[in-house]
């Protein structure tokens, strides 16, 4: 019994360092690369480049999804683009996320900075927003310019592209911006997918959208637009009735906008439904 209790007791503690020795690796997705840049201005961003399975097997060019707010998005776009992409609801999609480089150690004010297209007093902010500290707003600008000649180059370069496809995502502060770009600089992109966006920050008439004078055989340009009905009535949803209500009530040429409440979300849980719903009317939109 003796000899026995020793041995199970050898064979516990071989078993346990055996499991302590094994190697833990992260997990990895496919096809997927970081490339670490730096703006003029001098913020540092990751951004995530992950290729569909079919680019490898092809020389064809391959539509373009831009997901800001990467830190936070991009695992779900992955997945989502992986199940909607097997069910063939939307082609094959290159997906390129926009995150920080030191993750959430200063995640509030780096997209205050970048996603808000006026400067607001760090008090101002604070009283609606509940986030503290925050100096540095206003700089929508900056931050397509980035987007446009940094990133978007980038993979105009070094990617087989199709730059008649071109999709920007965001969600609420990012959603803001995605609804700037949208407004006043549109042909940046030709579809917008706009999850919960933070429109509080006109405090005032939202701006209307610019002249577009559309080219002989040029795409229109398509909206999606969704909201949670349990987001907050007067912070979230008063402007985005606005917003929905000028497209509505206006039709500008060359827009296709559709918009949706999303019943029972919050202002967290409504991207995980927004962005596959929005995906799949956004390229039905521009089937070939």
């Amino acid at each position: 019994m003796k000899y026995f209790a020793k041995y199970i007791l050898t064979l516990f503690l071989l078993l346990q360092y055996t499991a302590q020795g094994q190697s833990n690796s992260e997990v990895t997705l496919p096809l997927t690369d970081v490339v670490k840049m730096k703006s003029k201005y001098g913020q540092e961003y990751e951004i995530y480049i992950s290729l569909p399975p079919e680019y490898n097997a092809s020389e064809d060019t391959f539509p373009v999804v831009y997901i800001l707010d990467g830190d936070l998005t991009f695992g779900i776009a992955y997945n989502t683009r992986v199940l909607m992409s097997f069910g063939k609801e939307i082609p094959p999609l290159i997906l390129v996320g926009i995150s920080y480089s030191e993750d959430f150690e200063n995640i509030h004010n780096n997209r205050f900075r970048d996603f808000t297209p006026t400067k607001w007093p760090a008090q101002k902010i604070f009283e609606i927003s509940g986030v503290n500290h925050v100096h540095d707003s206003g700089g929508a600008d900056q931050f397509l310019d980035f987007l446009v000649a940094e990133v978007k180059n980038h993979l105009n370069t070094n990617y087989r592209v199709n730059t008649d496809s071109e999709t920007l995502v965001g969600l609420s502060l990012s959603g803001l911006f995605a609804t700037y770009v949208a407004l006043k600089h549109t042909k940046n992109f030709d579809k917008y997918l706009i999850s919960s966006p933070s429109l509080w920050w006109y405090d005032g008439p939202l701006p209307k959208m610019e002249s577009i004078k559309l080219k002989e055989n040029e795409k229109p340009i398509s909206i999606y637009t969704a909201i949670g009905s349990e987001e907050s009535f007067q912070v979230m949803l008063l402007k985005w009735v606005e917003l929905t209500s000028y497209f509505s009530q206006n039709k500008p040429e060359g827009i296709i906008f559709t918009s949706e409440m999303l019943y029972e979300e919050t202002h967290v849980t409504n991207f995980n439904r927004a962005l596959p719903r929005g995906l799949k009317t956004l390229f039905n939109n521009h089937k070939q």
